[in-house]
C-alpha cells in the first residue's frame, strides 16, 4: 500500500503571482503531475483525484489559478484575470517550482475543462516544460454564438471587471449534480470558494483562448491523452475528437466514456477514469525513457 502525504500552502511564482496549492505525495515519487482545475472551482474539488493518482506513485500538485479559490486574494480578484496568457506562464512557473521542490525530472501536465484548455494551449504555444499531457473534457470548443462573442469582446475592453452570470443553464447544473459520485462529493474542501459569478474579462479570455488554441494545435508533439464523456453537454465530445486529429503527437489516445458527462473526474465511474489515466502515464513515460 502506498502511503500518501497531503500538504497545502502558497508559492510565490516568478510571474508575480502568489498561488495557493495542494499536493499529494507518495514517499518516493518518480513522476510529478501538475493539475489545473476547471472554471469556477478550485483545487479543493479534486481532493479524491489527487489522492487516487498519488496512490499510483505520482506526486500530484494543483494550484488555484488566478481569480479562483484561495489564490484570489480579494473579492475584486474573484473571477478575474487580465489575460489568459497568465494562466500559461503561471503553469510553467509553478511546474518548475514543483520539480525543484520534489527533486524529480519527469512531469505530466493534466487539466480538466478550462484546465484542459490551459494545459493544451500551453503545450501548443510554449511547451517548455512537460513530458506528456492529459486533457479531460478540454474547453477548446465552446458552443457560443458570434454575436455573444463580439459583445463579450467589447464589454471586456470597456468594463473588464463587470460581473456577469455564469454561462451555464439550470438544466446543465441539475444534470451535473445528479451524476456526481457521492463519495467524491464528501471529499471536497472549501466548496464555498467556488465562483457564483464571473467577470466579463475572464469569460471573454476563455472564449478567445478556445478559438486561438487551434492555430497552435499542430505544435503538440509530446504524448497526449484526451478523455471525454460522450454525454458532455457543456463541452461537446467533438472538441477532443478534433484535437486528436489536429495534434502532431505520435503517441496519442482518445478515451471516451459513453455514459459520462462533463465531470469525468467526479461522476460515478471516476475511479475507472483515474486508473486509466495513471496506467497511461506509467506506460507512456516508461516507453519514452527506455
Amino acid at each position: 500500500m502506498v502511503v500518501v502525504s497531503y500538504s497545502e500552502g502558497f508559492a510565490d511564482l516568478d510571474t508575480g503571482a502568489r498561488v495557493f496549492h495542494r499536493c499529494w505525495k507518495p514517499q518516493e515519487p518518480r513522476i510529478a503531475v501538475v493539475g489545473i482545475h476547471g472554471y469556477t472551482v478550485h483545487s479543493g474539488f479534486y481532493m479524491h483525484v489527487g489522492s487516487a493518482l498519488a496512490s499510483h506513485g505520482f506526486a500530484v500538485c494543483m494550484p488555484d489559478v488566478r481569480g479562483h479559490g484561495k489564490t484570489a486574494a480579494s473579492e475584486s480578484d474573484r473571477g478575474y484575470v487580465d489575460s489568459f496568457n497568465y494562466f500559461l506562464t503561471d503553469l510553467e512557473s509553478f511546474s518548475k517550482h514543483v520539480l525543484k521542490e520534489l527533486g524529480v525530472e519527469r512531469l505530466v501536465l493534466l487539466g480538466h475543462s478550462m484546465g484542459g484548455l490551459v494545459v493544451l494551449y500551453y503545450v501548443a504555444k510554449y511547451g517548455r516544460v512537460g513530458d506528456a499531457v492529459v486533457a479531460i473534457a478540454p474547453a477548446i470548443l465552446i458552443p457560443i454564438s458570434t454575436s455573444a462573442y463580439i459583445a463579450a469582446a467589447i464589454a471586456s475592453k470597456l468594463t473588464p471587471r463587470k460581473r456577469v452570470r455564469l454561462p451555464f443553464t439550470e438544466e446543465q447544473i441539475k444534470r451535473a449534480m445528479e451524476n456526481q459520485d457521492r463519495e467524491a462529493l464528501k471529499h471536497i474542501k472549501d466548496p464555498e470558494l467556488a465562483l457564483r459569478s464571473t467577470t466579463i474579462r475572464l469569460l471573454y479570455e476563455i472564449w478567445k483562448a478556445s478559438r486561438e488554441f487551434w492555430k497552435y494545435a499542430k505544435n503538440i508533439r509530446i504524448p497526449l491523452l484526451l478523455v471525454h464523456g460522450e454525454k458532455d453537454d457543456i463541452i461537446p465530445v467533438e472538441a477532443s475528437r478534433k484535437a486528436y486529429n489536429a495534434v502532431s503527437s505520435k503517441m496519442k489516445e482518445l478515451k471516451l466514456y459513453p455514459q459520462m458527462g462533463h465531470g469525468v473526474l467526479s461522476e460515478v465511474g471516476w475511479r475507472e477514469a483515474v486508473k486509466h489515466i495513471a496506467n497511461w502515464i506509467e506506460s507512456v513515460l516508461q516507453e519514452n525513457h527506455g
